[in-house]
């Protein structure tokens, strides 16, 4: 596997085969560290696409809204090559969750217009960044923010999925 970058055409994509590579879908304006032409996947990128994979595996592509592969892989670029992004929590509600655990990786942000699915790909004590799963959301009347594109908010704009409290409350039936 190896990125590839071209600045005229499509910046980013990942050749992971034989076959056309996989466009991602990130301007270079969005991009930062993309001064090459063809670089290999390091163990880093390996890790953080695995991880990424580890994460999703346990949905189908409907549940999704895209396949694990193309999110896992949108999340590993926008990690590593991703530009630092101010926060936009003000598009997205409150919610009254004062704690978002470690172990939550998906959740939904509304806007009052949308909602979304999302992976949560980096995060501190104060700030996620979130990466679109489902199709394009709008944030706004004349906003919109695109599948696999990322954005940063407050963690007391993240709510819980309603696809991880299904999933919990299958695996509790099945354990009963």
């Amino acid at each position: 596997m190896c990125w590839l970058y071209d600045d005229k055409a499509q910046p980013l994509s990942i050749q992971a085969g034989d076959g056309a590579p996989f466009r991602l879908p990130y301007k270079g304006k969005q991009l930062v560290n993309v001064d090459f032409c063809s670089a290999p996947f390091n163990v880093e990128d390996l890790t953080l696409l695995q991880n990424f994979v580890d994460v999703l595996e346990g949905y189908s592509t409907d549940d999704l809204g895209t396949s694990v592969e193309e999110a896992s892989l949108c999340a590993a670029a926008f990690v590593r090559f991703g530009c630092p992004q101010m926060p936009q929590s003000w598009h997205f509600q409150k919610s009254n969750i004062e704690e978002w655990a470690p172990e939550r990786h998906i959740c939904e942000l509304n806007s009052g217009f949308d909602d979304g699915l999302f992976l949560i790909i980096d995060r501190d004590d104060e700030f996620a960044s979130c990466l679109l799963l489902s199709g394009d959301m709008k944030l706004s009347p004349i906003k919109t923010i695109k599948q696999y594109h990322v954005i940063k908010v407050l963690h007391n704009r993240l709510l819980p999925s309603t696809l991880e409290m299904r999933q919990t409350m299958l695996s509790s039936q099945q354990l009963a």
